[in-house]
């Protein structure tokens, strides 16, 4: 698979039996819809489907920003919002296929952790995925 950034090619790193493509180049993520699912349930439990259909169906954001293709279907993904203080700009596959982080994305909405309030759903995935990650906020 091709990073919908650069097109290069993506490496799969697995943790938690969640396997994720990374892009070497760019450092861009890409969650398929299966990883996705998994995700969610993971992160939501019971609720999985509402947080999987909340994430893929958020307003589209008005931005200046190039859109990118679908490494999946190859479509135009859109733009979403996601977190808050400053929300962070990402893209979606209108399709489902997945949800794309530019280099720097997914550590910006793991840092919110430290301040998301817990309860609403974008708090419980923002907590899932620091968890999930290990990822180091304080870099």
């Amino acid at each position: 698979m091709n990073c919908p950034k650069d097109h290069s090619p993506m490496i799969v790193v697995e943790h938690n039996r969640i396997a994720l493509d990374y892009c070497p180049e760019c450092r861009g993520v890409w969650f398929d819809r299966g990883e996705l699912e998994l995700l969610m349930e993971l992160a939501c439990g019971g609720e999985a489907d509402t947080c999987t259909a909340d994430l893929l169906t958020r307003p589209e954001a008005t931005t200046a920003e190039a859109r990118r293709r679908c490494p999946i279907c190859n479509h135009n993904m859109r733009k979403e919002h996601i977190g808050q203080q400053p929300a962070v700009l990402i893209d979606s596959c209108g399709r489902g296929d997945g949800l794309w982080f530019d280099g720097g994305e997914l550590h910006q909405v793991l840092s919110q952790v430290q301040t998301a309030a817990g309860g609403n759903q974008d708090a419980r995935l923002l907590a899932f995925l620091k968890e999930t990650l290990k990822a180091d906020i304080n870099e």
